[in-house]
């Protein structure tokens, strides 16, 4: 509990502060505001970097750091043209139809889905997909998750209708799934060692993670309002290459990253924040990052991603156009590498 409070602390410092992290302006600087897909935690240390270490100033952006409730409120904001850019859950965006019609993924971060089915042992204790029929979990509004797990429930021929989604805030999820009130929550698989502390004697957290069983999409990217991509293309390409250089720095050196994140949110555990990067190269470095780079994406894994949710999802207005939802060449032209 303390933890997120903590947390929650280190929030309300950044809304008080307009609700960004940012660099002092410099004359002829692009200014772009880049929103998460979540309030700021260790995952989101890499764009901290970024900003820490100047690499967004040598390419002549100055860029404010946005925290957001959730997923969909990220889409909502460059949709909205509330944020030029932001870190674009793709089945999220897929699933949100029309909601999402003119933003445009440019780099690919996450590789593997880290969305997971947090459970407690004893108690729930999920660990097969078998064992999400029939069980509440809590969650927001502001998710995507529960329509996720329902289409990872019908690939894996479950039911997804026995399925119970219970309405919580982001900030009581993991006190609500501790305390034993709801026995099991939709969370990021980063997000296991805030819940280990929260949980302490109560149990041992399980992540059911889709990723391991045979859920292969892409998940969080970098995603631009289409307007001004068009109109600043080597603002753009400057974001992704001063981002992946982050990216790089971070997972390298997570110690160092985190002494750097904490400088802007300090009421952060900077231990946590350690252990969720450690994690978070589980989801970000895969065989294709170490060959071709941060940010690659291959074209056949997006028509994946986009047919898997497209498929087992409603989409008001229709799933977009993989072959449009996907601007090539914005990554950088010497690929960085881990």
């Amino acid at each position: 509990m303390k933890i997120l409070k903590h947390v929650l602390a280190a929030v309300a410092a950044a809304l008080a502060l307009g609700g960004a992290a940012q660099a002092q302006p410099v004359g002829g600087e692009k200014e772009i505001k880049f929103a998460l897909d979540f309030i700021p935690l260790g995952r989101h240390a890499p764009w901290y970097v970024a900003l820490h270490k100047g690499y967004f100033k040598e390419e002549k952006l100055n860029v404010s750091i946005l925290p957001t409730k959730g997923t969909a409120d990220a889409v909502r904001y460059v949709e909205s043209g509330l944020a030029e850019m932001g870190f674009i859950d793709i089945p999220s965006l897929v699933a949100g139809g029309a909601a999402g019609a003119s933003v445009r993924i440019v780099a690919g971060v996450y590789q593997k889905a880290p969305y997971c089915v947090f459970s407690l042992d004893p108690g729930a204790n999920v660990v097969s997909p078998k064992g999400m029929v029939g069980l509440e979990v809590g969650s927001s509004n502001a998710s995507f998750m529960p329509r996720i797990f329902a289409a990872f429930m019908k690939m894996n021929k479950l039911d997804p209708s026995t399925l119970k989604i219970v309405n919580i805030d982001a900030a009581a999820r993991v006190p609500m799934l501790v305390s034993k009130k709801v026995p099991a929550i939709d969370q990021f698989l980063m997000g296991e060692p805030s819940i280990r502390r929260a949980a302490g004697n109560t149990g041992t957290p399980k992540c059911l993670l889709l990723a391991d069983h045979g859920l292969d999409i892409y998940a969080n990217s970098i995603g631009v309002k289409e307007d001004f991509l068009k109109s600043n293309p080597e603002a753009v390409k400057g974001f992704v290459r001063a981002a992946m250089r982050g990216w790089k720095d971070a997972l390298a050196n997570p110690e160092e990253a985190a002494r750097i994140q904490t400088q802007y949110l300090k009421a952060l555990d900077p231990a946590i924040v350690v252990e969720e990067l450690q994690i978070l190269k589980r989801i970000a470095l895969t065989p294709d990052v170490v060959q071709n780079g941060f940010g690659t994406m291959s074209r056949d894994k997006l028509r994946r991603t986009v047919d898997f949710i497209s498929q087992n999802i409603e989409i008001a207005g229709g799933a977009p156009n993989p072959d449009r939802l996907f601007v090539d060449g914005f990554l950088p032209a010497t690929p960085i590498k881990p």
